[in-house]
């Protein structure tokens, strides 16, 4: 039983952040015209910014950080048609590996949904979990989701592996659950790929799902 993340796992998180930041100026430009800068957000991203990237660019732009405003700014980013497409290997796996499959992924359930869809992956996979449409602090490392996908299964923990990215939530409770574990080490990851300790560290670490057939055999 594969279960997978979706975020810098299936695709890469900073496609999703681009076409974000461009709906996010587009929709600025509406509301003040010329002010506004494309591609500010991207840059700012890309020089590190992560948490205030709309305050600084509004700021950047002249235009008042109202809670408001900010507000609006991250309901458009969440709900934004995205665009962006499966990792090539990721593509090249799912198209050929015939076991059944799930899903766990953090973030917004609308907003991860929007991206499954987007990707048409839908259909590729059995079951679905987007711990956003768990009770409030269910998400990872919260063992909730990783449950649900046994009950649902009707496997032994040993009989699940999960592939994801991000050692600091994503292998905590899949271990202590007894699941195998995979960690995939894209290149444009937005995490660090580093485990602070042996919880939190994946069994097997690959750099392209090319090499996760062998990875699982592993795992087993």
């Amino acid at each position: 039983m594969l279960v997978f993340d979706l975020d810098d796992t299936l695709y890469l998180e900073r496609d999703f952040a681009c076409s974000g930041f461009t709906a996010v100026e587009t929709h600025l430009t509406d509301k003040y015209g010329n002010r506004v800068s494309h591609g500010t957000c991207w840059r700012l991203f890309v020089e590190g910014a992560r948490d205030k990237i709309f305050d600084l660019a509004l700021e950047s732009f002249g235009i008042e950080a109202t809670p408001s405003l900010l507000d609006e700014l991250v309901q458009v980013y969440r709900s934004h048609p995205p665009q962006i497409r499966l990792c090539p290997d990721a593509y090249r796996f799912l198209a050929s590996d015939r076991r059944r499959r799930a899903i766990i992924t953090d973030g917004p359930a609308d907003m991860q949904r929007s991206k499954i869809a987007a990707l048409g992956i839908e259909e590729s996979f059995d079951c679905i979990i987007p711990t956003g449409e768990l009770a409030k602090g269910m998400g990872k490392p919260h063992p909730m989701a990783f449950e649900q996908i046994m009950q649902w299964s009707g496997e032994l923990g040993e009989m699940h592996i999960y592939i994801a990215d991000n050692p600091a939530k994503d292998f905590i409770a899949p271990r202590a659950l007894g699941w195998r574990t995979v960690q995939i080490d894209r290149v444009g990851r937005i995490h660090s790929p580093d485990a602070t300790s042996s919880e939190h560290g994946a069994e097997l670490r690959i750099n392209t799902f090319d090499d996760l057939s062998k990875a699982i055999e592993l795992a087993h």
